[in-house]
């Protein structure tokens, strides 16, 4: 009888064990991506701030980046339109606003899955602070027989 409660209680610790394991996981891999999002959320800002500056840039000499340390310089023509990326490696020539428009939407929808992720995350703690509590007891129960 002490023997089947010694080995359930081993069983359970396994259980639970591999369950904190797994939602460890879940919970770095969420961390990441919180990362990943806020990262593109910031881009994506950037590039609305830089649009929106754009007409007042005119003119003016910049450096472009040919990417490995390269730069090269030029000068921005007073053009109201850009070629903006709209996934699948295309992009579109729009006017200004258009794009502003279309990256707000892009930084928005990613704002939601942000938000999704938060949750999330808040949820995975919940898990394992529930495991983490389960276990302690479960090791302590063990200590006292």
């Amino acid at each position: 009888m002490v023997e089947d409660v010694k080995r359930e209680q081993q069983e359970l610790l396994a259980q639970l064990s591999y369950l904190q394991s797994m939602y460890s996981q879940q919970y770095e891999a969420v961390q990441n991506d919180i990362a990943s999002y806020t990262i593109a959320n910031t881009a994506l800002q950037k590039n609305i701030d830089l649009l929106q500056s754009a007409k007042a840039l005119g003119g003016s000499d910049i450096m472009i980046s040919g990417e490995g340390g390269a730069y090269m310089h030029a000068k921005l023509s007073g053009s109201d339109t850009v070629m903006t990326y709209v996934g699948a490696g295309y992009l579109v020539d729009m006017d200004s606003v258009s794009a502003v428009e279309f990256i707000r939407s892009n930084q928005k929808k990613s704002e939601q899955v942000l938000n999704r992720l938060m949750s999330d995350k808040k949820r995975l703690e919940s898990e394992l602070l529930d495991i983490s509590f389960k276990l302690n007891a479960l090791r302590a129960q063990q200590g006292v027989q």
